[in-house]
């Protein structure tokens, strides 16, 4: 972690009162909780997930759900350190994978699995060498063969203040244990309900 300087500044934001206006990258001090202080984004202000971002590349649901989930978050990498990005659509409709990076050597990959009607949008994902990404222009049906970090995601993206809540929904040890209906190929679903969470 970047280490602040006397007037609580760092290269990636500054530490204001709970009762000050935050910014995105901003760490909120709250004096009278006696917990260690988290980057949280500025009310109303665009997030870091949404930073740089080529418009209409990837569904907002898949984007925010690998954004969250990968190792290494792009806006807390110094300027002279970055890797080059990742923003790639392979496939076509039910078929399509999306890709974004994740370090110099790792991506975040993630299909859409369908909605339900409260809002919430549910994409499986995984972790997968850069290499992988060379065999989806192929085709899509292995894009989780040999991926780590299996998860099916819930998000519901809150418009007004371009943020989202994401949620773990359910973790694979396998891509075995993916539901078929869930692979790339099967229809996006338009559930009954919100599928239960069954981490603890």
């Amino acid at each position: 972690m970047a280490q602040a300087d006397d007037h609580g500044t760092n290269e990636y934001g500054k530490a204001v009162s709970s009762n000050e206006e935050p910014h995105p990258g901003d760490i909120i001090r709250d004096d009278a909780a006696m917990i260690t202080a988290e980057p949280l984004v500025g009310r109303d202000e665009s997030t870091p997930l949404e930073e740089d971002e080529p418009e209409g590349t990837i569904p907002p649901a898949a984007l925010w759900a690998m954004k969250d989930r990968r190792h290494i978050q792009w806006h807390l990498i110094p300027h002279g350190e970055r890797h080059d990005r990742v923003r790639e659509v392979f496939g076509s409709g039910d078929a399509s994978v999306y890709a974004i990076d994740d370090g110099k050597h790792h991506a975040m990959v993630a299909h859409l699995v369908g909605s339900s009607p409260s809002g919430a949008t549910y994409v499986v994902l995984g972790r997968v060498e850069r290499a992988v990404l060379t065999t989806l222009t192929a085709s899509t049906n292995d894009v989780f063969a040999t991926a780590k970090e299996l998860a099916l995601i819930g998000v519901v993206q809150e418009e007004s203040i371009k943020s989202s809540n994401v949620f773990d929904v359910e973790r694979y040890e396998g891509p075995d244990e993916i539901p078929e209906s869930y692979l790339p190929g099967a229809p996006f679903e338009k559930f009954s309900g919100d599928l239960e969470i069954t981490i603890a």
